[in-house]
């Protein structure tokens, strides 16, 4: 599975869902998309949609920190998805997210670690 950056803004609020044992917090990315040519930058007519789960803290601090808007960078790595009723299965990509971050090229930010068990800070 290879690894992939994208940049974008959020398309909405992340949406926090059960799946099983544990909470999957779910965010779309809207990523304005072009190429030059001939020198000029000529952007694609529609932006690209990225679909992105992020699990465990990652999803916490995702929900408790980003809002619909707001400028990111995620790293992860890219599976298709299935869902459906099994006459009318639709697959997608989804980018499965090992890092979330604000893109302070587009915003400014103030950074609270989280405090873990296992530390004295």
């Amino acid at each position: 599975m290879s690894t992939r950056t994208i940049t974008g803004n959020l398309a909405a609020d992340p949406e926090v869902v059960p799946a099983g044992s544990i909470l999957i917090t779910k965010i779309r990315v809207i990523e304005n998309t072009g190429e030059y040519r001939a020198g000029t930058w000529q952007a694609h007519e529609a932006p690209t949609t990225h679909f992105v789960e992020a699990r465990f803290e990652l999803g916490e601090n995702v929900a408790a920190t980003l809002h619909k808007g707001d400028p990111v960078v995620v790293v992860g790595r890219e599976h298709t998805e299935t869902w459906g009723d099994p006459e009318a299965r639709r697959s997608g990509r989804v980018l499965q997210a090992d890092v979330v971050g604000p893109d302070l090229n587009r915003a400014v930010a103030q950074v609270r670690r989280t405090r873990t068990p296992d530390t004295d800070e």
